[in-house]
């Protein structure tokens, strides 16, 4: 089950990337909002991760 976990954040993770990298080609404020939605997802992933570690 661990490894599953971590098959799914690094797919999360990739996601997220490609997002910031998608929105940064739109100059636009469609551009902006899907960088802000792929931080929002890094960003969660890294709450996600300094919460096991309190």
């Amino acid at each position: 089950m661990k490894w599953m976990s971590r098959i799914l954040y690094t797919v999360i993770f990739l996601v997220c990337i490609a997002l910031i990298a998608v929105g940064q080609r739109n100059i636009g404020p469609a551009g902006l909002l899907v960088m802000l939605v792929g931080l929002a997802g890094i960003l969660f992933l890294l709450y996600l991760y300094n919460r096991r570690f309190r």
